[in-house]
């Protein structure tokens, strides 16, 4: 109701509001409504109006036909003031135009005078049940509209708190880039200054290389922060089928920007092609934070990186292996959790993993890893391949 009404639960017997201008009918509703509803009469339109504005009746009777305003005029005001109420119109004559415009105005019942005491009780009762459904279906739809909206708060809550955990995640990412680039600067700057004693060809085909690595370096810082503004816009993940070789191929060249001269990484592309459905972006983070991690488990600097990627049935596989210190087995249990790292005081945030680990899942694909102290570490990655490819591998 747009008024202030009452709990319609302060009463224990639900309300019936009698509106007839008649003393007879109306004294004839009351009695036989009394025992079982609590009745409220008034002998106006507006009288009836005006108590509807201080109750909440359960069902509404009134007469078409009242001096003054009528109660096809009472009916339009009822129905602005509670839209969920039953109201049963009376009257003491056929008319069919005054009943169109009742059911146009949505009455829920048309009766004419004199009435069945049997048949308006029947009627009564089975209008105040639908009346109180309505409010009942209101009040759970208003909370269901609190919880969604608590829902929501939740979510976005949630989704600050991701954000907070993302900006860390791609802080680690982005600063790896920028480091990567960094480094390429200081070998080009080294060439430079070694002009006067190094041949011009020789130069120019070294400082092409570092030029190269800086290129895609920064291309990389690109990409982590379009990936960035995707995140902060809630854009859908950006999938595209992507060739298994190549794109292994392209993450170990970008991998080698950084490595020490002592390092060697191969990459060996196994058996024929496959195809996958992966984030670009997203998935080169994986294999440049694997690189670097077995970059920096290698003792003195020195060892082997081998990168390894093939079809294996129904998956796609990508293997990362290097010859370094390998992981004790208390550390394995915690290689993915968050912010737990092992070089702490070189700056290390504890991230790379815990990051490979979600985006591989958010591909569909699983990471493992196996390591030996003394021997070298491996770390595994499993990947769906793309839909029509699986249907080829199955049929």
């Amino acid at each position: 109701m747009n008024a202030t009404t009452p709990d319609p639960t302060t009463h224990a017997q639900p309300t019936i509001l009698v509106i007839d201008d008649e003393l007879g009918p109306r004294e004839s509703l009351r009695f036989l409504l009394k025992d079982d509803y609590r009745v409220l009469c008034a002998d106006s339109v507006d009288k009836g109006v005006s108590l509807m504005r201080t109750h909440q009746p359960d069902t509404v009777i009134m007469d078409i036909r009242m001096p003054g305003r009528s109660g096809i005029e009472g009916l339009r005001e009822i129905r602005s003031l509670d839209p969920e109420v039953s109201v049963i119109m009376l009257t003491g004559f056929a008319a069919i135009g005054t009943a169109q415009e009742a059911i146009r105005l949505e009455a829920s019942d048309y009766m004419e005078k004199p009435f069945d005491a049997v048949d308006m009780r029947q009627a009564v009762s089975r209008h105040v049940e639908q009346t109180l459904r309505r409010r009942k279906r209101r009040q759970l739809l208003k909370e269901a509209d609190s919880l969604a909206t608590k829902l929501n708060d939740f979510e976005r809550k949630d989704w600050l708190a991701n954000l907070g955990q993302s900006s860390s995640e791609f802080v680690h990412d982005l600063r790896n880039a920028i480091a990567a680039s960094s480094g390429s600067l200081i070998l080009l700057r080294m060439e430079v200054e070694n002009l006067q004693t190094r041949q011009t060809a020789a130069l120019a085909s070294d400082a092409d290389q570092y030029l190269k690595m800086l290129e895609n370096a920064t291309q990389r810082c690109i990409s982590l922060l379009d990936a960035w503004q995707r995140l902060i816009r809630q854009d859908p993940v950006q999938q595209s089928r992507t060739r298994l070789h190549a794109f292994v191929s392209a993450c170990a060249e970008n991998g080698r920007v950084g490595l020490g001269p002592s390092v060697s990484l191969t990459c060996t592309a196994v058996g024929p092609d496959a195809t996958i459905l992966a984030d670009p972006t997203q998935l080169s983070r994986v294999l440049i934070n694997l690189i670097q991690n077995a970059s920096h488990a290698l003792p003195a600097g020195q060892g082997r990186i081998d990168l390894q990627s093939e079809r294996a049935g129904d998956c796609a596989r990508i293997v990362v292996r290097d010859t370094g210190c390998g992981i004790s087995p208390d550390n394995l249990k915690c290689l993915f959790t968050p912010h737990f790292t092992t070089r702490s005081e070189n700056g290390g945030m504890g991230l790379g993993l815990f990051i490979a680990k979600k985006i591989v899942q958010a591909h569909g694909g699983t990471i493992s890893v196996d390591s030996t102290i003394g021997q070298g570490t491996t770390f595994t990655i499993q990947l769906p391949l793309a839909p029509d490819l699986t249907a080829d591998a199955t049929a």
